[in-house]
């Protein structure tokens, strides 16, 4: 008997709807499960309609079985304790030694954190185990989605009494104790008299999960294991935000094209065929409105079915998506999920070479620039882009002017704090850490930049001195987090997009991280030298330089920085007067004074 497809159609738009069985409604709390399919042709509806009917299956076997047994509990916290442990393990032996400050530091967070998770246990506060719980749950093929409520606080509350456990095993770690015996039940228990996890018995005795589909040995259907994959890299700090989206990205788009299920089913013709469709994507598939509910198939199609006019992504872009999915079965070998990692071994087209792949601002495109309203005088603060008396210095001045004039990445100017900006035997300079809140790209990334003389003259130490005034505690304080990684310089970078359009300075590959190819380029070309040039941008430098040259003295590093010589003054020097543009400095930003003039009056 054939598998109902369960499709109806409401307007035009194909939707899926299954009826939940009567025994499982006050579980799931719904009577049946609707949900649009978001496309009007019947092909892609009942692939669609398949995997929607799956899932369904999934909901529908984790909804009949009971409560999870002590046994099962037991087994998912001391996966998460050995975890954890194992993680600490390895930082120890990579990380390097602790300074005095570091371990005491260390230690009373540890302090903290035990307080806070027996206050969330007291509370019921189980979301404040959401993390660990969905990396827990991922490991052995569980996912909220198909847990009932008092299941997942069940698991969330189990991770809470271990954290406690947890936290002072890595406290005691710190005294240089190593021998730490967990007092919780669950930790204690001896896993050789338990029953294996996730079974696929069926039988309800015995408080397993049960599936008429899924074993331990299959694992989880990549949907969720992706999901938990991302969670753990979070999690561990191999990952920020912002590279998990991107994996998340790539795991949607191999769903699309080899479909849900447990990565030990997937083959390496799986891998092929999903590299030979998603190259022929076109580069705005992700943004364009007429790809809009498509799927990775029928986009291939609606673009080959007329004239291109955007060309495809690149061979980079295929191989980005080859190696989060990489990742994730590299993860999976050795835990048994898989037999091999179907994604390792492809070869794609050569790449362009490092210096050809991002574009620089020349002189002339510079100089057109630092022309345009924002720095020459523009209508108001909500009309930059049209020529006007003032010129406002906040961050969307500042932030183009300091990366040329400093190399410095967009997200550490974002990140500046009034406190960073420093003077040592007369020379200011940028102290870029590591001090929460603040984050860099790496260990080199640590390091001190002068101030060029060009900030200077154009007010710069003036406008950190009416920060300080005012209680500001980072030097641009209107710049809000924002996208996948939380990052200071979201909306900027959205702004300088459409700024640089609006002014006729857009073309590809010239973005705000060009202004720091600049700066690097025009201090080799006066002649700095390449290990004082990576100093002063925080990069590591290759070969056997590197083990001689341990750093820079301030000065050198100034004099590096003065080499920058655009070859002209950026427009706005804040000096001029008669019908010249208004000079306004940024103030603190509330809902009635957004600006104050440099003399000091609004």
């Amino acid at each position: 008997m054939s598998r109902p497809v369960n499709i109806i159609r409401r307007a035009g738009t194909y939707h899926f709807r299954r009826v939940v069985p009567p025994r499982l409604r006050d579980r799931i709390h719904r009577r049946e499960l609707i949900r649009s399919l978001k496309t009007a042709t019947p092909a892609a509806a009942k692939l669609r309609a398949d995997v929607l009917f799956r899932a369904s299956e999934r909901l529908f076997a984790a909804a009949a079985s009971p409560m999870l047994s002590k046994e099962h509990l037991a087994r998912l916290v001391q996966d998460f304790y050995g975890l954890v442990l194992e993680i600490d393990d390895h930082h120890r032996l990579f990380v390097g030694p602790l300074t005095e400050n570091d371990r005491c530091w260390h230690a009373t967070y540890l302090e903290d954190l035990t307080t806070e998770y027996r206050d969330a246990l007291a509370r019921n506060l189980f979301q404040n185990a959401d993390a660990a719980a969905t990396v827990v749950m991922a490991r052995n093929g569980l996912s909220a989605g198909t847990l009932a409520p008092g299941e997942h606080n069940q698991i969330r509350q189990a991770i809470l009494r271990a954290g406690i456990d947890l936290s002072k095993a890595l406290r005691a770690r710190y005294d240089g104790d190593f021998t730490y015996e967990p007092q919780d039940k669950f930790l204690k228990a001896k896993l050789a008299t338990l029953t294996p996890a996730l079974n696929v018995s069926g039988d309800a005795s015995n408080g397993h999960l049960s599936s008429p589909e899924v074993t331990l040995s299959a694992g989880p259907p990549l949907s969720e294991a992706g999901k938990g994959f991302r969670a753990e890299q979070i999690a561990t700090s191999v990952w920020d935000r912002q590279t998990a989206a991107q994996a998340g990205a790539s795991y949607r788009l191999f769903l699309e094209v080899c479909g849900d299920k447990p990565l030990a089913a997937y083959t390496r013709a799986d891998a092929d065929t999903f590299r030979k469709q998603i190259q022929r994507l076109p580069a705005d598939y992700a943004k364009a409105s007429r790809y809009k509910g498509f799927m990775v198939p029928e986009i291939v199609a609606a673009y080959e079915a007329v004239t291109p006019s955007t060309p495809l992504i690149t061979q980079k872009t295929v191989k980005r998506h080859f190696s989060a999915l990489s990742a994730l079965w590299a993860s999976a070998l050795p835990a048994g999920m898989v037999g091999q990692n179907i994604f390792s071994g492809f070869r794609f087209a050569a790449a362009k070479r490092v210096s050809e792949q991002r574009a620089m601002w020349t002189r002339e495109e510079l100089a057109q620039l630092f022309a345009s309203p924002v720095w020459s005088g523009c209508k108001s603060e909500t009309r930059r882009t049209e020529p006007g008396p003032l010129i406002i210095r906040d961050e969307r001045f500042w932030l183009p002017v300091i990366a040329v004039f400093s190399g410095m990445r967009q997200e550490e100017i974002c990140q500046l704090h009034v406190e960073d900006v420093r003077e040592t035997e007369g020379i200011w300079y940028f102290d870029l850490n590591d001090r929460p809140p603040r984050t860099l790209k790496n260990e080199n990334a640590s390091r001190f930049v002068p101030i060029h003389r060009e900030l200077i003259r154009l007010s710069l130490l003036e406008d950190v001195e009416r920060c300080r005034h005012h209680g500001e505690a980072r030097l641009f304080p209107r710049l809000q987090p924002g996208g996948a990684d939380g990052r200071l310089g979201h909306a900027f970078s959205k702004w300088f997009t459409r700024y640089r359009r609006d002014v006729g300075l857009y073309r590809p590959g010239l973005d705000f991280h060009s202004f720091r190819h600049t700066a690097t380029t025009l201090m080799h070309q006066a002649g700095v030298e390449r290990a004082v040039i990576d100093h002063v941008t925080g990069h590591a430098t290759p070969g056997e330089t590197s083990r001689y040259t341990k750093g820079s003295r301030l000065g050198q590093l100034r004099d590096a920085i003065e080499r920058i010589d655009l070859c002209f003054d950026v427009a706005a020097s804040g000096t001029r007067v008669g019908g010249a543009p208004k000079v306004i400095a940024a103030r603190r930003w509330n809902s009635r004074v957004k600006f104050k003039p440099a003399g000091g009056r609004r």
